[in-house]
């Protein structure tokens, strides 16, 4: 069997980029990559409860509430009660946890570009580009099944 088979590829790349960025991150900050989505996450969001931070990165709200205690210890995550609701929380990355996530996201940025500087053929702008057109298509097109 010859055939291209784009799923497999790109579920290969990922799994490949992840358990690269895990030890890069362990080696360089102390930080597993399951931890670094976490705060890269959070940073994208507008003072999310634990439920919703949950939903965006895939996992249960208990495996959010049983991570907060490690990153509070680290005093990279501040956990408050919602005004007016005091039985939701909120969360939010403390000036060290945004400086620790921003600093570990350049880092594995360009890392990764080092990678094709100088003689590559990967139009790194246009990959983007053209990934992200793929994730927008298949969400679009997910969203217009399960409506039907």
């Amino acid at each position: 069997m010859n055939r291209s088979r784009i799923t497999f590829t790109l579920n290969e790349l990922v799994y490949v980029l992840n358990s690269t960025a895990d030890r890069l991150l362990r080696a360089n900050f102390e930080l597993t990559y399951s931890q670094f989505l976490f705060l890269v996450t959070l940073m994208s969001q507008d003072k999310p409860t634990p439920s919703y931070l949950a939903e965006c990165l895939g996992v249960s709200r208990a495996a959010v509430s049983q991570r907060l205690s490690w990153f509070q210890e680290r005093s990279l995550v501040k956990v408050s009660r919602v005004f007016g609701n005091e039985k939701n929380l909120s969360l939010e990355l403390t000036r060290k946890g945004e400086l620790l996530a921003t600093q570990s996201a350049d880092f594995l940025d360009k890392e990764f570009r080092i990678l094709f500087d100088g003689g590559s053929s990967v139009d790194l702008e246009k990959l983007d580009k053209t990934l992200t057109q793929i994730k927008t298509q298949l969400i679009k097109n997910l969203e217009s099944r399960n409506a039907a």
